[in-house]
């Protein structure tokens, strides 16, 4: 039997900042049309509150962390409970290289679309090369 790998992608639970529903919007991209056998989603208001699935899942497999801010929320708390993030992506960096903005944090203007866009290509980007790392010390291990 053959086992996919998976990554787990944590966007960022901040529902006050544009950039919160960027990180959410973006890892929907990811998880329906970018990669979408590739990745799953985990909840962090869940795995902070305790969810097994969701800690193992972090503990165990590769995650990406999607921050909104520089609190770095979502990376603190995968860290606070053993989890591993084999990435960390950062909206303030992506929108300095991008010049891009949200607007607005309930529903994102055209601006707002084409950041959540490209945070998601960064992150399709990662779930690369993180699975090409998995599949290179697999064969390694042979």
């Amino acid at each position: 039997m053959v086992i996919i790998p998976l990554v787990g992608i944590v966007p960022c639970s901040g529902e006050e900042i544009p950039e919160g529903t960027v990180t959410r919007i973006a890892a929907r991209i990811v998880l329906e049309e970018l990669r979408p056998t590739r990745t799953i989603t985990i909840c962090l208001p869940l795995y902070l509150a305790g969810g097994k699935e969701d800690q193992e899942f972090v503990t165990k497999q590769p995650t990406i962390v999607v921050d909104g801010c520089e609190r770095r929320c979502a990376e603190k708390s995968i860290k606070k409970y053993n989890g591993k993030a084999a990435a960390v992506i950062r909206i303030p960096d992506i929108m300095k290289e991008c010049k891009l903005k949200a607007g607005c944090r309930v529903k994102l203007d055209e601006e707002g679309e084409k950041l959540a866009q490209r945070v998601a290509e960064k992150i399709a980007e990662e779930v690369d090369r993180i699975l090409s790392e998995m599949k290179r010390k697999s064969k390694e291990e042979e």
